[in-house]
């Protein structure tokens, strides 16, 4: 059996994958076809080239330079992908498409194993994502409802096109609501973390100061700006804190200032309770706390057992479990070991790596389904809950609610234009970022 895993990297997950599977004594092979400039792989040299090309492309500038590039960067991905047709049995895929995921039809007429992986963006409905309404359809005081229709209706597209041909699909309910049949509840998985051989790694304990970590990939959705002025608070209370900010940095440039640190703090408005940088920081048996609304739905979607040991609260209490972190060093200790042992026992890589084994195999617990019907928390990612119903509303209002393209599942289109017309404004906001 032959494994294939790509097309890009996210957040290091299918790079220590890969080394999950390899440490089982499985050969499982990275196919990036573009670059993710915080982890860095070899490559192929024509794999490579089509770094390049895409690269180009995408930030080619004028639309000449762009169409001159096309017809190249089309012919490396054609002849990538009959190599790879002939040469693997098995595809673990994610959001990069080698042509839209038409790709996928002929995958399955040759009979691959076809799982997709979905890590938040390229599942989560636009309208309810942070990241693409702060940077791409609010621009100075204009909101382009007409890109965010455009953009929504290719993405439910290719969402039902990757359905209709994957044998399975990961994904997290918060972030499925695209989905029409049952999908691999993303938790059940895990984010692999390594090899279950990290040490504690201290900061100096002699120092009555409280280094907080923040390293966002994305300031605006991280609520960036909101929490360094929690911190700010804490310091003019006269908490002994310092604010420790890393942006655009590689990954190891991360990892070397998590040794150095006492609590992380991830996000504000996260709908997974550990990520890529709260799970490198468990690792490091530091104290991860993060902030968003689904975790007040979480435990309804996922057994106990399953959910890592960090701090996930409401995004009015990130300051107020941020100072009991600050003043509570045993809790520190408690929380930081917890998720260390949650890590290595659970998310290691030959753990996950064993996981994917059960999924190929057809090995699969039926509690690892999770039913599109059943999703409860539409409350969004990356954006204060009330400024992302007055969007969606806006949306709504222009275009109909059958923009949300939630045709195939009414229940769920219900809630959501329920949570949107519920409490619209409210009398006073927190300073958002």
């Amino acid at each position: 059996m032959r494994i294939y895993i790509g097309n890009v990297e996210i957040a290091g997950y299918f790079t220590k994958l890969r080394d999950g599977f390899e440490k089982e004594g499985i050969r499982a092979d990275l196919w990036f076809l573009s670059k993710n400039k915080y982890y860095q792989n070899r490559m192929p040299f024509l794999v490579s080239v089509n770094q390049w090309l895409f690269d180009r492309f995408k930030k080619g500038g004028s639309s000449l330079n762009r169409w001159l590039t096309l017809p190249f960067l089309l012919l490396t991905k054609a002849v990538i992908f009959v190599w790879v047709l002939a040469r693997y049995d098995v595809f673990i895929l994610n959001s990069h498409a080698y042509f839209n995921f038409h790709e996928l039809a002929v995958l399955k007429y040759f009979r691959k194993k076809i799982i997709f992986v979905c890590l938040g963006t390229e599942s989560r409905p636009l309208y309810m994502s942070g990241n693409s309404i702060l940077t791409k359809y609010v621009n100075e005081g204009q909101l382009k409802y007409g890109v965010c229709y455009e953009d929504v209706k290719r993405q439910k597209e290719e969402i039902e096109r990757i359905e209709r041909y994957a044998d399975i699909m990961i994904n997290h309910p918060p972030t499925a609501l695209f989905h029409s049949k049952p999908f691999i509840a993303w938790m059940h998985i895990g984010f692999p973390s390594g090899n279950g051989e990290g040490a504690a790694l201290n900061s100096n304990e002699r120092s009555r100061l409280v280094k907080i970590l923040h390293a966002p990939s994305l300031a605006l959705s991280k609520g960036s700006a909101e929490i360094e002025a929690m911190v700010n608070n804490l310091k003019e209370q006269g908490y002994p804190v310092e604010f420790v900010r890393l942006e655009n940095v590689p990954n190891h440039k991360v990892l070397e200032t998590i040794r150095e640190v006492d609590i992380v703090v991830d996000e504000l408005y996260a709908d997974i309770p550990l990520g890529g940088l709260g799970t490198e920081a468990a690792v490091a048996h530091k104290p991860v706390l993060s902030a968003g609304y689904y975790s007040g739905c979480m435990h309804s979607d996922y057994p106990a057992e399953v959910i890592p040991p960090s701090v996930f609260c409401q995004p009015e209490f990130l300051e107020q479990e941020l100072l009991s972190l600050v003043v509570d060093r045993n809790k520190r200790f408690e929380i930081g070991e917890a998720s260390a042992q949650f890590v290595k026992n659970n998310w290691n890589n030959r753990e996950v790596a064993r996981k994917f084994m059960c999924l190929i195999n057809g090995d699969i617990p039926a509690n690892w389904y999770f039913e599109p019907e059943k999703i409860n928390c539409i409350h969004g990612y990356g954006m204060q809950e009330d400024k992302l119903k007055k969007f969606i509303f806006g949306y709504i209002e222009k275009y109909g609610a059958e923009a949300l393209f939630l045709e195939h599942n009414p229940v769920l289109k219900s809630k959501v234009l329920d949570f949107v017309h519920e409490k619209r404004f409210v009398l006073s906001e927190r300073k958002v970022s």
